[in-house]
């Protein structure tokens, strides 16, 4: 017999309920009771089965984004033409599937790490962690596409990837001021049209 276990949920199923309960509440503004509740599930079960909320929050990210590298990968494959091409089809297929509906949704570390004055060590790690996974994966593409010659020289893979990163946030948290995907078609166009391309400045 499992310790702990629900008997009626995946473990996976739990966690994708944790992600849309951050994605529209945040950390903080996500009870406890408000978990139990929508994983149907008893406050002992619940700990015994993940030790407790922050250790909840931490699996969810990691849930969280390796569900949306998997899609990513499986979404890319299908394209064709040159990296950095297939790189703007993919943002802007990202920008399309956006529920602006509602007022967190967007990216859930985005919407995290906007409440890391709040937050502890260990999470604050996580979110660092998450972050630093996904800026791997950029400077990666940005080495294909400098290779390519589709993307400047004159900055570093690094440099590329932090600029679109925080570029890309700026955008999101615009987004969600002005309940309008215009300012992320606007970062997408600055990005490839004048910031990445070579010979910009």
């Amino acid at each position: 017999m499992s310790r702990g276990r629900p008997p009626t949920h995946s473990r996976e199923s739990l966690l994708d309920i944790g992600n849309s309960l951050f994605q529209l509440h945040g950390y903080h503004g996500t009870s406890l009771s408000m978990i139990l509740e929508a994983c149907t599930v008893s406050r002992g079960s619940f700990y015994n089965y993940f030790g407790g909320k922050e250790a909840f929050a931490i699996e969810v990210i990691a849930h969280y984004q390796a569900l949306e590298f998997d899609h990513w990968q499986e979404e890319y494959a299908t394209l064709e033409g040159l990296h950095s091409q297939k790189l703007r089809v993919m943002m802007e297929r990202l920008v399309e599937d956006l529920d602006i509906t509602h007022e967190r949704v967007g990216c859930l570390l985005a919407n995290l790490s906007g409440e890391m004055a709040l937050a502890s060590d260990n999470f604050r790690a996580a979110i660092r962690q998450a972050i630093n996974r996904i800026l791997d994966s950029i400077r990666d593409d940005m080495r294909v596409c400098q290779a390519e010659g589709s993307v400047r020289t004159d900055l570093t893979a690094d440099q590329l990837a932090q600029l679109i990163w925080d570029y890309w946030q700026g955008a999101l948290l615009r987004m969600k001021v002005e309940n309008d995907r215009a300012p992320l078609y606007q970062a997408i166009d600055m990005l490839w049209q004048h910031l990445l391309p070579p010979n910009s400045h």
